[in-house]
């Protein structure tokens, strides 16, 4: 299909002259007349009959005009339903999220976004379902690594620090029978997976206690948390999960590190649309009131990195 074609049978079937319509559509008489023939000849139909007077439009040809015309009715709709919709303050935003983040950080804070704005639905989709933001599959994103897509724009929300944390029942149960603390010995929780900020949690937990007592392995970070809330072992955590968390307590005699950045990003085609850049900032400022829990005591200033 050549949408060009329909453009000159209805400036002809407008017109019923080939040479008005060739001045409407600023081409030749000659063009409009070889379009017509060609279309003709694909659709296998007569258009239009001459005369004296110059064209009479055809049953087919009347036919044609009936649809085209629905179909430009469709299109006027469709762009009328459209047109300004990015400067609206409304429709829905897809947000792929770590479950764990959502749950700790994100969910407590919405209903401050929802209060300012109520007519937009928000969708939030944990990222262990592999959606993908370049083929519009959601229009946000949120992923804590050192190589984001390079097909999305966008920055860095946050440097991460990851350290130890225990309860503070299970220090003081240990302490207690031990007369010291001594983390090599205790028992260890293990994060076993395959993002970057796991496998910088598991080579912390080699570096740091190598032949540890693992009392329990997870390849879920939501679980991994949770277990060492339960007192189950110590375990190497994303501060910004840990550190305000009241059952949790970092162990000092490990320096906490950095792990990678967490970045949000947009797919290029929505980067000014007003509904996306309303939440991403909501989630800056949330980033920045939360900055203490991203960065704990003992780590390095951020202008030195």
């Amino acid at each position: 299909m050549d949408w060009d074609d329909y453009k000159y049978f209805t400036a002809l079937s407008s017109t019923l002259s080939v040479r008005a319509a060739a001045s409407s559509l600023g081409v030749n008489a000659s063009t409009v007349s070889r379009r017509l023939e060609l279309f003709e000849r694909r659709l296998g139909v007569t258009l239009f009959t001459r005369s004296a007077k110059g064209l009479v439009i055809t049953p087919e040809g009347a036919e044609v005009v009936a649809r085209v015309e629905s179909v430009a009715k469709d299109l006027g709709d469709i762009e009328g339903h459209l047109i300004g919709r990015d400067k609206k303050l409304s429709g829905t935003v897809r947000v792929i999220i770590p479950e764990v983040l959502a749950l700790s950080l994100l969910i407590q804070e919405l209903p401050r976004f929802q209060n300012s704005y109520p007519d937009i639905e928000l969708h939030i989709l944990p990222s262990h379902q592999g959606l993908d933001v370049s083929r519009r599959e959601a229009d946000i994103t949120m992923q804590v690594t050192n190589n984001p897509t390079e097909s999305l724009v966008g920055r860095i929300l946050a440097p991460t620090a990851v350290a130890p944390y225990a309860t503070k029942s299970l220090i003081a149960r240990l302490e207690k029978n031990n007369g010291d603390l001594d983390h090599s010995k205790l028992p260890w929780v293990d994060w076993v997976g395959d993002s970057e900020i796991s496998q910088t949690c598991r080579g912390l937990l080699k570096t740091h206690v190598p032949d540890m007592p693992v009392s329990i392995s997870t390849h879920s970070l939501l679980l991994h948390l949770e277990a060492a809330r339960k007192g189950l072992g110590l375990a190497f955590l994303p501060c910004i999960l840990a550190e305000s968390d009241k059952s949790l307590h970092r162990i000092e005699a490990i320096q906490p590190v950095f792990g990678p950045p967490m970045w949000m990003l947009v797919h290029p085609d929505l980067r000014h649309t007003l509904r996306i850049t309303v939440f991403i900032e909501f989630v800056r400022d949330v980033f920045s009131r939360r900055r203490h829990e991203l960065l704990v005591s003992g780590m390095p200033n951020l202008s030195e990195n």
